[in-house]
């Protein structure tokens, strides 16, 4: 009796450090770091924007990290006049980022539905211009689904004015444009019209900047990281303020602990034009990424989109999660699409934190997130690291 007496009392001691642990995060610290962000409009990378950068420097700095910005270098596409005609018709198009050059014609098909993966399915696209509506899963898993089934380019319907640019978040292995549904609602009467798509784009050179929060290591064994960059025409709420807003707050919860010592906080650039932040800084440090037990990334976070928190990534770091103790429902997430990527590639055990595909995303609507779901993440992957790192 006495030894359940005690285990009670120790599991009673163990609940309330965790709460402990769930109120240190500070909700209205995190919705005023939230704000400074918006502030700032869209973080394109590469823009003069840089203020967001050194809103999260000077905050770091507040509470004694060490933090230094690793410039890097990429290029990006830009538009110079897309153009698309179906059945001699003019469209008003612009094309999207991470597209090809390139001028195709051929049949217009359309994909039913909200265009997911199964609405390709059983569709002859062989040499055609597919038209699809935008949302639901990513434009680049759109473009890439349509590609392997032989289209030549594809035309992305958006609810935003034509002339909104939008981000594959990556490179697309055929032509894509988008249009707006006032303009393009049209097409989707014209299936087998001929249409000739024109992506005319120039490449540009873009400055990226990572920025590293580090105490006194040089060798961390673990690093938390967030893209903070947004695409063109998105204040990017939830993709990704509330990923770095969760990374900021939680490096601010450990700058007094032993971890702090051996995690380096990382917010990462140019993920939206194809992952170039994380992909640059794995490239630059072959040495350091080996010595990594993990890579933990946080990407839109702030919106509850499924009811759960998705978690994807190396299953021995998953079994770390204690999402029952803190009353976290956790589910699953993809593997591809953010920074953890090139860590993967790299042989770095990798947990990936999402919460889904929110209907902002990569929209100028894109202006909120909740800081009770990003404090919810943030405190799961403070207590892995306690885990991991004990």
């Amino acid at each position: 009796m006495g030894k359940n007496l005690f285990l009670r009392a120790a599991l009673g001691l163990v609940a309330f450090a965790l709460l402990a642990l769930a109120q240190a995060f500070s909700l209205e610290r995190m919705q005023a770091d939230l704000q400074a962000l918006l502030a700032q409009g869209p973080r394109v990378a590469g823009t003069p924007a840089v203020a967001a950068g050194e809103y999260l420097a000077a905050e770091l700095r507040k509470v004694g990290y060490t933090v230094e910005f690793f410039p890097f270098t990429y290029n990006r596409t830009h538009d110079q006049g897309s153009s698309l005609q179906v059945g001699g018709v003019s469209f008003p198009v612009s094309s999207v980022a991470g597209s090809p050059g390139r001028r195709v014609e051929g049949p217009l098909v359309v994909v039913p539905g909200a265009g997911l993966a199964a609405d390709f399915a059983n569709l002859n696209l062989q040499n055609s211009i597919v038209v699809v509506r935008r949302g639901g899963i990513p434009g680049l898993q759109k473009a890439r689904l349509a590609a392997q089934q032989g289209a030549l380019g594809v035309i992305l319907v958006t609810e935003e004015p034509s002339g909104t640019r939008f981000s594959f978040g990556g490179h697309s292995p055929i032509p894509g444009v988008t249009i707006s549904s006032s303009d393009g609602e049209a097409l989707f009467g014209l299936t087998g019209s001929r249409a000739v798509l024109d992506a005319r784009i120039v490449t540009e050179e873009v400055q990226g900047r990572n920025l590293i929060a580090r105490r006194n290591s040089q060798n961390p064994l673990a690093i938390v990281g967030a893209h903070y960059d947004s695409v063109p025409g998105s204040p990017g709420a939830n993709d990704n303020a509330s990923g770095t807003v969760t990374v900021l707050e939680l490096a601010r919860q450990l700058a007094n602990s032993p971890l702090s010592e051996r995690v380096w906080f990382m917010f990462f650039d140019g993920e939206e034009d194809g992952l170039w932040g994380s992909r640059r800084f794995v490239e630059q440090n072959p040495e350091l990424v080996r010595g990594l037990k993990a890579m933990l990334n946080l990407d839109m976070v702030g919106v509850d989109v499924n009811g759960s928190l998705g978690i994807g990534g190396s299953q021995e770091l998953r079994a770390l999660a204690d999402c029952n103790a803190l009353q976290v429902a956790c589910g699953s997430a993809p593997g591809g699409g953010s920074d953890h990527v090139p860590f993967a590639q790299a042989g770095v055990p990798v947990l990936f934190f999402f919460r889904g595909l929110d209907p902002n995303y990569h929209r100028p609507t894109d202006t909120v997130a909740d800081p009770v779901l990003m404090a919810q993440t943030g405190r799961l992957v403070q207590g892995i690291l306690q885990r991991l790192l004990r």
